[in-house]
């Protein structure tokens, strides 16, 4: 056999490469837009190239999907979200020795394989880890840290004892200012600007050239900033603290440090989260127990849930698909409907610090429940049921969880730095446009122009081929999924609606809803059961919504 066949083969074998979509064997109807996915482990090295290749035509090169978690949740408006494949197991990648067991607070930060964990009270130090191996690639020494730090354009930025700015690849020196400290908590990096501030008694917001340090405007505000400002819409939104005094959340314009708008609204504390932004509505916990949505335009108040009476909620609500996720500081985790606040699902849960979420799943530190090991938690997105955890050797955890290629970090108060998963998962995406009929799709990835790894499904395109998005906006997370599918939809106007579930010969699988629906957003689940409340097997299954004279279809992939 011919040395490089052998070798391409060996590497084939050894070497993982998995088509998620489409799925084999199953039909697609015109209703669904079609994408290609593919997840990628090699080695925990990306490749060179990857490609498909549809019934035999020219390969076509598919772009990987960035899902580096750059800051302070994930991104500049803070929804915890990433569209990173996620272990399903408490498997530890590795574990590194860069946290004290004090109040380590921080979330790590992963951007271009390496991770960033400042240590709060530990070493008062800035690691820099390999993601795959948890290796120190670099440190720096800087004052206590509480919070995450900004790593974007190749600069990294860390709020301490002063405002540093590094080189995020090497830790090398590029500026710094005393204007500026961790009591401005994560500082937030948009537009080559820096958004960050000072605490005394009140606070003073700046805002830096990014790349050079030079002011471009600063801003007193009664009230100290006790969470991460957000920025969006050229607006930045300040959540502060006034003791026995009215506390507000500002609004100011990002380019004169002026107020446009502040809400007074949080009751008998301050502002206790920070702003995460979506389709201009704001959503913030408070001291006072209550999750709020605020008009992000005026600051007017949409909604707002006593969610936690006489308790106060510390951790920011993470956000996905329509759907608030934090515990409160009792006995709670909580998942709202962002719509209107109102409950989904409640489980026994208690969390300091913040959470992440990744393909169906919400992840967090408890420590409430477990007083003896603080625990790490997996919980399904959809129903709140437990997928899994891990007991730390510390009784307290007050880091959120960040996700990314695959992997799940998260600091500890045990001296330990942990990493879950099996190793990097890369991701790459791209939208597919199939025949009507029988299709055979090949990925293939390259590295030095050997193929490494390749897949291959066949699946039917019936009716018309790939249709355009549906009227109501049907679709449904995860998919595929494990064990709960969210079926969400909006309706322009009220009326008589079905919601049903077909398998693939037809037959009605079971009905979600046949009944009179107002206008506007609705979502349901669906447990993967038929109407007998019987777990239906493996496979893809059809969704129908009808109302009215209007019908539109959308398929799921259940796997058990």
């Amino acid at each position: 056999m011919n040395f490089g066949i052998l070798l391409s083969a060996i590497l084939i074998y050894t070497t993982n490469l998995t088509i998620t979509e489409p799925v084999e064997g199953q039909s697609y109807w015109i209703s669904d837009s079609l994408t290609v996915r593919a997840i990628v482990e090699n080695e925990n090295e990306k490749a060179d190239s990857v490609h498909y290749s549809l019934n035999g035509q020219p390969v076509v090169q598919i772009p990987r999907l960035n899902t580096d978690w750059y800051t302070y949740m994930a991104n500049d408006l803070h929804t915890g979200f990433s569209e990173s494949p996620a272990p399903t197991d408490n498997t530890i990648l590795w574990t590194a020795p860069v946290t004290g067991d004090i109040h380590e607070f921080p979330t790590p930060v992963i951007v271009n394989g390496i991770v960033y964990y400042p240590s709060n009270m530990g070493t008062d130090s800035l690691y820099a880890l390999d993601a795959a191996t948890g290796e120190l690639i670099w440190k720096y020494r800087v004052g206590s840290t509480d919070d995450a730090v900004t790593v974007k354009n190749g600069y990294l930025y860390i709020a301490s004892d002063i405002l540093w700015c590094l080189n995020a690849l090497t830790g090398e020196f590029i500026w710094a200012t005393d204007d500026a400290d961790g009591g401005g908590s994560t500082p937030v990096v948009v537009d080559g600007r820096v958004y960050c501030g000072r605490n005394d008694y009140s606070s003073i917001v700046h805002c830096f050239d990014a790349y050079t340090g030079m002011s471009i405007w600063s801003v007193s505000l009664l009230g100290r900033m006790v969470s991460c400002m957000t920025v969006w819409n050229d607006m930045v939104f300040i959540p502060t603290w006034v003791q026995d005094q009215v506390t507000p959340l500002y609004a100011l314009d990002a380019n004169t440090g002026s107020i446009i708008w502040l809400n007074n609204d949080v009751r008998g504390g301050f502002w206790d989260s920070s702003p995460v932004v979506v389709d201009s509505t704001i959503y913030i916990n408070g001291h006072d127990g209550r999750t709020r949505a605020i008009d992000a335009i005026t600051g007017i108040t949409i909604w707002e849930i006593d969610i936690s009476p006489n308790h106060y909620i510390a951790a920011t609500p993470a956000y996905h698909d329509n759907k608030l996720y934090f515990a409160d500081q009792v006995d709670t985790y909580h998942c709202l409907d962002a719509s209107t606040g109102s409950t989904i699902w409640s489980v026994p849960g208690y969390q300091h610090g913040s959470s992440g979420i990744a393909d169906g799943i919400v992840f967090y530190g408890d420590f409430l429940n477990y007083p003896d090991n603080a625990r790490v938690i997996a919980l399904d997105c959809n129903t709140g049921e437990d997928i899994w955890s891990y007991a730390t050797g510390s009784n307290l955890i007050y880091s959120g969880a960040a996700i990314t290629d695959g992997v799940v970090y998260i600091a500890g108060m045990d001296w330990n730095l942990y990493a879950f998963g099996t190793g990097l998962k890369y991701t790459y995406l791209d939208d597919l446009n199939a025949d009507i009929g029988e299709n055979e799709l090949i990925v293939t990835a390259f590295d030095e122009g050997l193929a490494f790894a390749t897949d291959t499904v066949n699946f039917t395109i019936i009716e018309t081929g790939i249709g355009p998005e549906t009227s109501f906006g049907l679709r449904a997370s995860p998919n595929p999924f494990h064990s709960s599918a969210s079926i969400s939809f909006e309706l322009t106007e009220p009326g008589y609606t079905s919601i049903k579930l077909y398998d693939l010969s037809g037959r009605v699988v079971c009905s979600l809803a046949e009944s009179e629906l107002a206008g506007g957003q609705h979502s349901y689940i669906w447990d993967g059961t038929n109407q007998n409340g019987e777990p239906v097997a493996s496979g893809l299954y059809i969704c129908r919504i009808q109302s009215g004279e209007i019908s539109e279809t959308t398929s799921l992939c259940l796997l058990r």
